[in-house]
């Protein structure tokens, strides 16, 4: 969760860096859920805040807006933010974060995520400019995230790899992850 890598980075400053990386439980809109088994797995949220009370969501989803089909265009989304420096990309990856499950805003649409990167400082149409020339690049790399993650064990959210070493998955509470890394920079 975001919340956690947050703390995580406020507690250890420049000993650690976080490095996001891309991983697709639904790359394509094929076999994307109908609008009902979309609206079911969505109740599933309502726990996220028993792992951590800072997180909100909007459980079951409670938007008309279409739901999202597929992850791909988030992901590549965030691999162009990337390049306008750190600031912006955790802006735009809380941002998103709080548009899929707050918000329940469509974050497999273009507009929706150019008016994301609005939010963050970015004008929209040049975010939708280099979105499009850029999309095929940006979608190897994400891809290349992926089959990275794949190799390194993750098969699903959400996931952490500590030092290309330790692998977490799941809600963990900070502490796990605070062990983790002390153990990781006692070794150094």
């Amino acid at each position: 969760m975001t919340v956690r890598l947050d703390d995580l980075k406020e507690q250890y400053g420049d000993k650690i860096h976080v490095e996001w990386k891309s991983f697709m439980l639904r790359p394509t809109e094929q076999g994307a859920k109908s609008r009902a088994e979309f609206l079911e797995y969505s109740r599933l949220w309502s726990r996220m805040p028993d792992a951590d009370p800072r997180l909100v969501v909007t459980s079951p989803r409670a938007s008309d807006d279409p739901h999202p089909t597929h992850i791909l265009p988030a992901l590549v989304a965030f691999k162009l933010v990337e390049s306008h420096g750190e600031a912006i990309a955790d802006d735009f990856h809380h941002r998103v974060f709080n548009a899929y499950f707050n918000e329940n805003r469509t974050i497999s649409d273009i507009d929706v995520l150019a008016a994301i990167a609005s939010e963050c400082g970015l004008d929209a149409d040049d975010f939708k400019t280099d979105f499009a020339e850029q999309r095929s690049e940006l979608e190897r790399q994400v891809i290349a995230d992926h089959n990275e993650a794949i190799e390194l064990g993750v098969s699903g959210v959400p996931a952490r790899v500590l030092d290309n070493q330790i692998a977490i998955s799941g809600a963990q509470d900070t502490a796990v992850f605070v062990q983790a890394i002390d153990d990781l920079l006692a070794r150094r």
